[in-house]
């Protein structure tokens, strides 16, 4: 595990390598759309198989805390500093109330979900019952085609004690950069008898609202695990009106909010290395249909056919 590169020294979400694939289950429109329009389907964050997962990362930070820090006064205050400056930035997409009132929108962030894993039955049944396609792309192409536009990217973590681990290291560092700027009062933060000033604190907790927001968009719980998914995150773009505007799709009767994210068009083409047709589609036209629009477009590739036995 040496060589994993990390998304920064503060932030230790890993990266893929050059020369890794990531995969993408979506439908026969979502590949539509991907090749024709050289754009993806980005899904508003708290609209994901997870709604509150961006939030998920605020409870393992008070996991953290209760653990670390010893001192109770020292925990709460800091605890309760830290949520308001979350909440005061606005980074993590905050829960809708009961009347479906959301604030913030044009903070809000936008996921478009990959996978490491080709063929698999649990991304099949989630994303496409077995009769989508799961495209393969080049890593490293990938990241190039996003360039233009601001995004974040890395693997999700799914082990709280990796989570756990991650966000003490950031806290940690947090706190030498701060004592070395002079605020020597951190120095006995994890002691007992600790005495921390507002002052230290307050920019203690503006220093980690960052990291955990960050953070947020790569923390998922352990039941997901056998997704092992590789996320780029999107921020709206703002329209001459200020406002972010989504637009809505329907699944299952159920408005969700997404935006696309258009590729770069300085590349020939949209860098899709394969497409495996699901196993529902087992018909040959299914895979001559998908060459046949693939070269269509220029794009001279392998199409193969899920060999996932099911039971129909």
């Amino acid at each position: 595990m040496q060589d994993t590169r990390y998304m920064d020294a503060w932030i230790h979400v890993p990266l893929c390598k050059k020369g890794e694939k990531l995969y993408h289950y979506t439908t026969a429109e979502g590949v539509r759309g991907i090749v024709e329009n050289r754009e993806f389907m980005a899904t508003k964050s708290d609209f994901l198989n997870d709604k509150l997962e961006f939030q998920y990362a605020v409870e393992v930070m008070e996991r953290l805390t209760e653990k670390y820090i010893v001192h109770a006064s020292l925990r709460e205050r800091f605890f309760s500093r830290l949520q308001q400056e979350i909440e005061r930035m606005g980074i993590i997409t905050p829960v809708c109330d009961v009347e479906g009132e959301c604030h913030m929108e044009g903070l809000s962030f936008y996921v478009v979900a990959f996978s490491k894993l080709q063929n698999n039955a649990l991304l099949w049944a989630e994303f496409t019952d077995f009769k989508g396609y799961c495209l393969e792309f080049d890593y490293m192409k990938l990241v190039e085609g996003f360039q233009h536009r601001v995004f974040l990217h890395g693997t999700v973590i799914y082990d709280e004690k990796e989570q756990m681990n991650a966000l003490l290291e950031s806290l940690l560092s947090c706190i030498r950069n701060l004592q070395d700027s002079g605020m020597t009062d951190l120095e006995g933060f994890f002691e007992e008898d600790a005495v921390v000033s507002d002052a230290s604190l307050q920019k203690l907790a503006e220093e980690m609202a960052v990291v955990v927001s960050v953070y947020a968009m790569f923390f998922k719980k352990g039941f997901f695990e056998g997704e092992e998914e590789y996320r780029f995150v999107f921020p709206p773009l703002i329209n001459e009106l200020g406002m972010a505007k989504p637009k809505f799709r329907l699944l299952d009767q159920i408005f969700l909010p997404y935006i696309m994210v258009e590729f770069d068009r300085k590349q020939e083409s949209i860098p899709m290395e394969s497409v495996m047709v699901g196993a529902k589609n087992n018909s040959d036209i299914a895979v001559r249909g998908m060459k046949y629009f693939l070269r269509s477009q220029g794009l001279d590739i392998p199409v193969l056919l899920s060999d996932i036995p099911l039971r129909y």
